[in-house]
């Protein structure tokens, strides 16, 4: 098999959007405001100093003290008050992230397929990307949902994304394959199971697409939000399955190439 046309693995799994590290950067945020975090320095820094030199100063003991609490207390107030503000800036930035590494993903993909002569994969790429597009651009839903909700929506849409980015890229290492392999009946049952794989990539095109299209709608039916979001929701978690089912059957296949080989 040739290196150019071989997949990355996991390649998909370091652009889903991961809830420990959004719950590391949203601490982090909430620390890192200047009255959190220049309070709790100074007041560090003169109990340390104390401690440092064998200084016995009870002001100044109290004073280290009182500013640490201070920024503990403007902590506390911050997570309770405005944490949701901060929690949405987190996700739109983690958003950001993944969506420059998807689009790197996407064009390095699309200069591959070109290699398989199959203008299918590119097809479903496209639409991928057209995808991408429309959900990067209408965000009128956000406001409509609270973090947790919303989290949810864009870990899920990353995943889904990401796993038909993963897909096309298998099939196209199945063609590498089968083109090398000395056999015609090697070669077809190989050629089998990538048609198997990319008819699962074009139902995943379409079913995102009706994802897509229900979640951009809760910016609208406001009335009939939550029945909406549950419907998402379920449509998404059996997406998912569908999906780790056939990576499952790739990782079985795989598998069975390399004890052939």
């Amino acid at each position: 098999m040739k290196n150019d046309g071989k997949a990355q693995p996991d390649l998909w799994r370091r652009n889903i959007l991961d809830r420990s590290v959004f719950t590391r950067r949203f601490i982090s945020r909430l620390a890192s405001h200047p009255w959190t975090l220049l309070p709790f320095l100074g007041g560090i820094t003169d109990l340390l100093a104390l401690w440092t030199f064998s200084i016995q100063s009870p002001p100044a003991v109290f004073a280290g003290l009182a500013a640490v609490f201070l920024s503990v207390g403007v902590f506390l107030t911050r997570l309770i008050t405005g944490s949701e503000g901060v929690a949405k800036l987190v996700l739109e930035e983690m958003e950001q992230e993944a969506i420059r590494k998807r689009e790197r993903t996407l064009d390095e993909l699309d200069r591959k397929l070109t290699a398989d002569g199959d203008s299918r994969t590119e097809k479903c790429l496209r639409d991928l990307r057209t995808l991408a597009r429309a959900f990067q651009q209408d965000k009128a839903w956000l406001s409509t949902l609270n973090t947790r909700s919303t989290f949810d929506i864009l870990s899920g849409v990353e995943q889904l994304f990401m796993r038909c980015v993963h897909y096309l890229e298998k099939t196209l290492q199945l063609w590498y394959t089968a083109r090398d392999m000395s056999t015609p009946e090697a070669r077809d049952a190989i050629l089998a199971e990538r048609e198997r794989i990319l008819e699962d990539v074009t139902a995943s095109v379409r079913q995102l697409g009706k994802i897509l299209a229900g979640i951009q709608r809760l910016g609208v039916s406001e009335g009939e939000a939550g029945s909406d979001l549950a419907h998402i929701r379920d449509e998404m978690d059996q997406s998912l399955a569908v999906a780790k089912a056939v990576e499952k059957r790739m990782t079985d296949l795989e598998r069975e190439l390399d004890t052939e080989v």
